[in-house]
């Protein structure tokens, strides 16, 4: 079993992204126009509207930058369950990514993750020496213990269910 964004979330996300955009222009509009009024003459709602005007659209452009950089990683991620692994790539923080593959036979417990509206679980590996599992961060391999898979642009339900499956695959049990 085999998850990867679908193109249509990928549109949706780029839809987010040119609407975000679209009123990043209209706030930046608002704020030159605020700057030539306040040219003509000093006022409160002058000031006021150039201040909101301004932070609206620095908060725009930083929430359409982190919509870019969605879009971006969501493209090339994937989960994968095949008879004895699990294999995951997915983007970490500062635009490094890490992935793992987790053989079932080394695999102590998985867990559902419990932040609200973050679908996410963990999956914990034993602590031996010799066991082929590895976690990598770009490619250096870490000496941790425990992966945590996050959704990232999947669908909810299509997440559930790769989870299912990786519970009955490893361990036997939903």
């Amino acid at each position: 079993m085999r998850l990867m964004v679908r193109e249509e979330d990928i549109y949706r996300l780029m839809d987010q992204r040119d609407q975000s955009l679209c009123c990043t222009g209209f706030c930046f509009a608002a704020t030159v126009v605020s700057i030539y009024f306040l040219m003509q003459g000093l006022s409160w709602e002058r000031i006021y509207f150039l201040a909101v005007s301004g932070i609206g659209s620095i908060l725009l452009s930083w929430h359409t930058w982190k919509e870019n950089r969605r879009i971006m990683e969501a493209g090339c991620c994937y989960m994968e369950l095949d008879g004895e692994s699990l294999a995951v790539y997915q983007p970490e923080q500062d635009g490094r990514y890490e992935s793992c593959r987790l053989f079932y036979n080394e695999v102590e417990k998985i867990v559902e993750g419990s932040r609200k509206g973050i679908p996410e679980f963990y999956v914990v590996v034993c602590p031996d020496q010799d066991r082929e599992s590895f976690i990598l961060l770009d490619d250096e391999e870490q000496a941790r213990q425990i992966f945590c898979v996050r959704s990232l642009g999947y669908g909810d339900r299509e997440f559930k269910k790769f989870y299912r499956r990786l519970r009955w695959e490893a361990t036997g049990d939903i």
